[in-house]
């Protein structure tokens, strides 16, 4: 992906934000309302630019769960407060 939606960008860093905790695949992706292979797309932007981490702990079987990096806090501080800032009542 070139050049990611950065409205969907927004609404994953925004989903990961309010967690506050590591979550997995599955329930990023129905957050954030996109299909799979959609969400993997965009997933695969943010891990390569360091955005999200991939995490794992003895539940995790297989692939890991999903964090905001330090990165991708700082991403989501600038970006979604400026979408919110300029866009009023938006809902991300």
């Amino acid at each position: 992906m070139d050049k990611p939606d950065l409205y969907v960008v927004a609404r994953f860093l925004d989903i990961m934000h309010r967690n506050g905790s590591p979550m997995k695949r599955t329930n990023i992706q129905m957050s954030l309302g996109v299909n799979y292979p959609r969400f993997t797309e965009y997933l695969d932007w943010l891990l390569t630019h360091g955005l999200v981490a991939e995490v794992f702990d003895e539940e995790d079987k297989g692939s890991g769960r999903i964090a905001l990096a330090p990165k991708g806090i700082d991403a989501y501080n600038r970006l979604v407060d400026w979408i919110k800032e300029i866009i009023e009542d938006v809902k991300l």
